[in-house]
Formats: C-alpha cells, structure tokens, sequence
C-alpha cells in the first residue's frame, strides 16, 4: 500500500465482491473509483461512502474500455491499486452456449481485465509503485460442470498474472490473483445459477462476502502471489497433481446437478 492514501479502482462493484471492497477500503483511500454496468447502485453505494467516485462502465462492450478510462484517470487520478473484480457466467453445458456468448464470458472475464492492466499498469511502472489485483474463480484450478467458458478464462487471468509477475519481479508493482470458492453473493442468483442444486451448494459451503473481502484486502499490507479464499481450496492442486481423476471426480461430485 502507497505511504499515502492510494487511489484504488474497482470493477464489478455495484454488488458482492467490488461493493464489500469498496465498503472496507473507501476509509482508508485517497479515492475509490468504482465501475460497473448498472449506474444506479454505483450511486446508491457512493452516496452511503466517503471518497467514493462512480462510474458507469460495461466491460462486455470492448470499446467502452478504451474510449472511458483515458478520462477517468484524468478525471481522478492515476491508480495505485486495480481490482479486477467483475465475473460473468452462465451454468450451462459448453454446448448448450452459442458462440457470441461464449465470447461475451471471454470478453468480461478475460479481454477486459487485461485491457484494463494495460492502461494502468505503464503508469505503475514509471512510479515503480502499484498493485494489480485480479479476482479469479476456484473453477480456474479446474473446469466444473457448467463452467467451461468461465473457468477458461479465469484460467487465463491467472496465467496472465503469474506472467506479469515475473515479468516485474523485484520492483515496486505487485501482482496477484484470488481464488475464491463458494461466496454468498448474488452472483449465484443470476445467469442460470439459481438452480436447486447451485442454492444447495452455496447454502452448505458459501461463506460470507465480508469474511472473504477481509482476507483479499490483506494482500494491499503484505502482497502475495496466490490467495485461495477459503484457503483449504488450495488442497485442490495437490489432488490434481497426484491423480487428476481423483480431482475430476471430486469436481464433478460437486458441481453436476442432480439427474
């Protein structure tokens, strides 16, 4: 974290992950500057925060990326601190998607949290200050049922961030990515997850937004690669890498809906 108040960015925060974070981290900042599609609860969350900025952003339309945030950083400042936040899925059998929305999942969870790094991430290395968070997905670790286009590209962020860590080791810019499990946000009230079986899922293993946001907001103070959330989710590469069967069963055991 920047010796002073950073300025921080946050996407997908009109609800579940990007509206805890801005609720725990606004006390603390310069500026937050949140993004999303649905304008209204931006504004309804602002209101309720102090040193809050919203603004309207849909990262399913790749030219609004280019055409917006030029002027967002001249509006409000540089950022130290990029929460790649916004998720889209839609639980359903790779075949059953049509290929325009197979792109769309792509679009939100990959094309765009990499078009945002690389408008932010040259002005990060000139301060040879920042830190880029993306929020990726368990699924990421290995494809469940319904989650093929979604957990590639999660898959691909966290590829994409293990590169830039490399890329920049040693210096002031730190790079990270999260996977979170089961979070009882609404994002399993929408885009097919609301299905028995899903609500069954989250009921028994969903842990609360706000525990989770806690543990990733850790990461500004002492920056790490790799957070799990819950951290037991790691036990999941050790399980692949003994037998990737096991891990297949195991997967599918818990994300097949019942016949």
């Amino acid at each position: 974290m920047s010796p002073t108040q950073p300025i921080i960015w946050i996407t997908g925060a009109s609800s579940g992950i990007g509206a805890e974070l801005a609720k725990q981290l606004s006390p603390r900042a310069n500026r937050v500057v949140l993004f999303a599609r649905r304008k209204d609860r931006l504004d309804a969350l602002a209101e309720l925060l102090p040193n809050v900025e919203a603004v309207a952003l849909d990262l399913a339309d790749s030219s609004a990326i280019s055409q917006i945030i030029p002027q967002v950083m001249d509006d409000f400042g540089h950022p130290d601190v990029l929460f790649n936040n916004a998720g889209f899925g839609d639980y359903r059998p790779v075949a059953q998607l049509t290929e325009i929305e197979h792109q769309q999942i792509m679009q939100v969870n990959y094309h765009a949290p990499a078009a945002l790094i690389h408008h932010v991430l040259p002005g990060m290395l000139k301060a040879n200050h920042g830190h880029v968070i993306n929020i990726a997905s368990i699924a990421a670790k290995f494809g469940p049922w319904g989650h093929g286009p979604y957990a590639a590209a999660k898959a691909g962020l966290i590829a994409l961030t293990q590169s830039l860590a490399i890329e920049h080791q040693g210096i002031g810019v730190h790079f990270s990515y999260v996977c979170p499990g089961i979070i009882k946000t609404e994002f399993f009230d929408t885009h097919g997850y609301d299905t028995p079986h899903m609500q069954k899922q989250v009921a028994k293993h969903g842990i609360p937004v706000e525990k989770a946001v806690k543990k990733i907001v850790k990461l500004l103070d002492k920056p790490k690669l790799e957070l799990c959330v819950p951290g037991h989710y790691r036990m999941l590469d050790w399980v692949k890498a003994l037998s990737p069967s096991l891990a297949m069963k195991l997967v599918a055991g818990g994300s097949r809906p019942s016949e």
